[in-house]
């Protein structure tokens, strides 16, 4: 049985929009055109997949988003926090400490 195929990317984000988190979904929607915006598609090597999930199990200080491979938790968010978040983790690899809340260890 063949495999499935998909194009590489350099970074996974993953935004809340469960089931008692459905207002982030514009906000998903910003991330993801913020995404087009900046370049970071498919071919670019800085490449950001974007994905909604369920409940990420943090509801209480949401938007959150989980950025891998890094494995750095980002809550609070809103357009402001996206814009940095694009700007100064995706495309220059620094972790936004106002908004992260939990990272790897180490």
């Amino acid at each position: 049985m063949p495999k499935p195929i998909m194009m590489p990317y350099k970074t996974h984000a993953i935004m809340c929009c469960g089931k008692s988190c459905g207002e982030n979904l514009p906000l998903l929607n910003y991330l993801k055109k913020k995404v087009v915006e900046e370049g970071l598609i498919v071919g670019d090597p800085n490449a950001v997949r974007v994905n909604r999930a369920g409940c990420l199990g943090v509801c209480t200080e949401g938007p959150i988003m989980v950025v891998y491979p890094e494995g750095v938790w980002y809550c609070h968010l809103d357009q402001a926090a996206i814009d940095r978040i694009v700007e100064e983790h995706f495309k220059g690899g620094k972790v936004v400490d106002e908004f992260c809340f939990h990272g790897p260890i180490g």
